[in-house]
């Protein structure tokens, strides 16, 4: 018993002393990078903070605008360092200031990176990335934040807008969670808009997820798997007006509110195991071409509890080899556009969704079909705003007319859509 005692005690005390062993630092807008990086002397750049960091310390971003200019850099931040299982290196916002990274004057002539991430074991939360810009011509986009390697990062409360490609673009890496994300307005105007998407997952490494994002008026796609030889997921994210040009109505790039995978139509180019990518939970509307897309994917895709509004194809299971049975479980498409489209090569598993249903879906299922305040703040824990928006009526047939895929739900039996009643 007293071994026990005292294997305890040294414990506790080894637990105190690793976590009081976790620095903090501190960057702000008047800062100098010749300080120590208190908070009364913080650092000017999140360059020099990283130099000071190790595993397990905490770097706070005081809020105002961080300016990028010049024609000599091609990344404005590399975060390389990496932190450790348990350890995290943390680049956070202050409090509930704002930290606004700035990269419109930023006019190097190669493809620019705002923020590249090769570091493991980071967590990056409330920061904005506005004006990356893409300055070749005929050449593809540039990316605000590119992870490039990177593994168990976490990515949290992140802004990303008006860039001239991707917001968050994982082209390698795993285990990355992008969480409570908004990528918006992000036009590659060389490309016509074709690659500027909200979110791309394209890594070779499994265990990708996109959770509670928003990516919405993206000139291509919402979130795009092209590519992506890894298992990746996409959890209760939405999707709306991707695919025009910039606050119009005029065509851009593919317009997809989840590209859900697909490796263009050479099947030399296929990876040897086909990766089957989940999609579940989510909310795409009005998008200029599909809700959900398969994208000629070669292999099985899972898509589960999602609810598609007002696309001209609601869910598009498009293939390039016969048969692909993708499987559909429990969701919802309605209003203008084909419920399933594109079955005739494939032969998708789509059983206990709105469009098997005996009787018709209508209006009265919902307790709106108005998108209203869809790009409104936050919940005070970031977690997206609760709204009304194709959330089930009480007196809705969908209610518990959904099976059971092994996801929490409540009654009887799961609901349809992507919004389960409480």
């Amino acid at each position: 018993m007293k071994t026990s005692i005292c294997f305890a005690f040294v414990l506790a005390v080894l637990l105190a002393l690793s976590t009081s062993d976790a620095a903090e630092f501190y960057v702000a807008t008047d800062g100098d990078d010749a300080n120590p990086g208190t908070i009364d002397r913080p650092f000017a750049t999140v360059t020099r903070a990283q130099e000071s960091v190790s595993p397990g310390d905490t770097v706070w971003i005081r809020g105002g605008e961080y300016v990028f200019n010049g024609t000599d850099i091609k990344i404005g931040i590399l975060l390389n360092k990496s932190g450790e299982e348990g350890k995290r290196i943390n680049y956070w916002s202050y409090k509930d200031e704002t930290p606004i990274f700035d990269f419109y004057r930023l006019a190097t002539p190669v493809r620019i990176k705002g923020f590249s991430i090769t570091g493991d074991w980071l967590h990056l939360k409330g920061l904005e990335v506005r004006g990356v810009q893409q300055i070749l011509t005929r050449t593809n986009e540039s990316w605000a934040i590119r992870v490039e390697g990177g593994s168990h990062n976490i990515f949290e409360r992140l802004n990303l807008h008006h860039n001239e490609g991707p917001g968050l673009f994982i082209s390698d890496g795993g285990d990355n969670l992008v969480l409570n994300c908004d990528s918006h307005h992000n036009y590659d105007p060389d490309r016509r808009g074709e690659n500027a998407d909200g979110f791309g997952g394209h890594s070779n490494d499994d265990g990708n997820v996109f959770r509670g994002c928003r990516a919405w008026s993206n000139s291509d796609d919402g979130y795009d798997l092209i590519n992506a030889p890894g298992v990746h997921t996409i959890e209760g994210c939405w999707a709306w007006h991707n695919g025009f040009v910039l606050d119009t109505s005029e065509r851009a790039g593919n317009g997809a509110g989840f590209k859900s995978g697909g490796f263009l139509l050479n099947p030399a180019r296929f990876p040897p195991q086909i990766p089957t990518h989940v999609i579940r939970f989510n909310l795409s509307f009005n998008n200029r071409v599909q809700g959900f897309y398969a994208n000629y994917h070669p292999g099985p895709l899972h898509f589960y509890n999602d609810t598609a509004f007002g696309n001209p194809r609601n869910f598009d299971m498009q293939t390039v080899v016969d048969p692909v049975v993708h499987l559909l479980r429990n969701n919802i498409a309605y209003g203008p556009g084909v419920a399933l489209a594109n079955v005739t090569k494939s032969d998708p598993d789509d059983q206990f969704n709105s469009w098997n249903l005996k009787a018709k879906v209508t209006d009265a299922d919902f307790l709106s079909i108005v998108p209203e305040d869809m790009d409104g703040p936050r919940q005070s824990d970031g977690s997206l705003p609760r709204l009304d928006f194709m959330r089930l009526s009480q007196t809705s047939r969908l209610i518990d007319a959904g099976v059971d895929v092994g996801l929490p739900y409540n009654g009887t039996s799961p609901d349809l859509g992507a919004f389960e009643t409480e």
